[in-house]
């Protein structure tokens, strides 16, 4: 990562658009909205290096932390885990004016593309989100995540330079209910105003990864989520299936926290803003 250091908070240097992008109405949006590292509270934390393994959640007990009240032993750090997969954990806190209307907004219209948006240079809605390593995103079959949804990224924090290059993959939800969660806790937690959802990730190239996200009231305001994932892991057929076979050390599950942090505050920031210039805009609008 690349700071630029002005005479206010830092912020990181981003990839510039092309001419074609520059042109569309939506790249103020990228252009006009800086982007910021962790905080310094959080920096600490990543600086101080990996988590014990013991306070780690074990796959086995990845729904254990699914309550109206209480929290992990650790609630934001990463880690190897002793069978070889990897493990990170994020907590985070959304601004009280926060609306899930927008959020869910903006995972419909980030997975389509503007009618003047040139394919072959990625998908400019979804840059925004995070400008360092996304390049595209779209559902697979058009129209709705029912089939999967494919991306292209990288996950270095721009490193690379060119999130073009990323490694492309696909997510699929599941039902929580088809692994493990009862229908009495599902429940539970919908009456509490409580939200869990997940899905797997296949890659072009080996390995598969298992994500959970998990969001509540805060006591403090707002809605407080801890999201975790295992690096090695997917669902089938109603079962967790390890894959030896994922490439993870711990420099990459820090640079993904490191990642996941960034678009995370950058999207609090922007997402407001980028809502009310096009939720009423026909779907392709530029």
């Amino acid at each position: 990562m690349e700071l630029i250091i002005n005479d206010g908070m830092p912020y990181l240097k981003v990839p510039q658009l092309t001419k074609e992008e520059m042109e569309l109405p939506v790249s103020r949006f990228y252009t006009d909205y800086k982007l910021y590292p962790p905080s310094p509270l959080l920096q600490q934390i990543l600086d101080a290096g990996p988590m014990r393994v013991e306070d780690a959640i074990p796959i086995e007990h990845w729904l254990d932390h699914l309550r109206v009240t209480g929290y992990p032993e650790v609630c934001y750090g990463y880690t190897m885990m002793p069978d070889g997969s990897g493990f990170y954990i994020e907590y985070s806190v959304s601004p009280v004016s926060w609306q899930g209307k927008w959020r869910r907004w903006y995972g419909k219209w980030y997975n389509q593309y503007s009618k003047s948006m040139i394919k072959s240079q990625g998908n400019l809605r979804y840059k925004l989100w995070n400008p360092l390593d996304h390049w595209d995103h779209k559902f697979v079959n058009g129209e709705d995540d029912k089939d999967g949804v494919w991306s292209v990224e990288t996950l270095d924090l721009g490193a690379s330079g060119d999130p073009g290059k990323g490694i492309a993959a696909v997510s699929h939800n599941i039902d929580l209910r088809e692994y493990g969660l009862s229908e009495e806790r599902y429940k539970e937690l919908l009456a509490a105003d409580c939200r869990a959802d997940a899905c797997w990730e296949e890659f072009d190239g080996p390995g598969h990864h298992l994500v959970l996200r998990f969001s509540r009231p805060c006591p403090l305001g707002g809605r407080e989520s801890i999201n975790c994932e295992w690096i090695g892991y997917m669902a089938k057929d109603g079962k967790i299936v390890r894959d030896e076979e994922t490439p993870v050390d711990e420099n990459y599950l820090k640079n993904v926290l490191i990642h996941n942090t960034i678009e995370r505050q950058h999207l609090y920031d922007l997402l407001p803003d980028l809502y009310e210039a096009y939720n009423t805009l026909p779907m392709d609008e530029d």
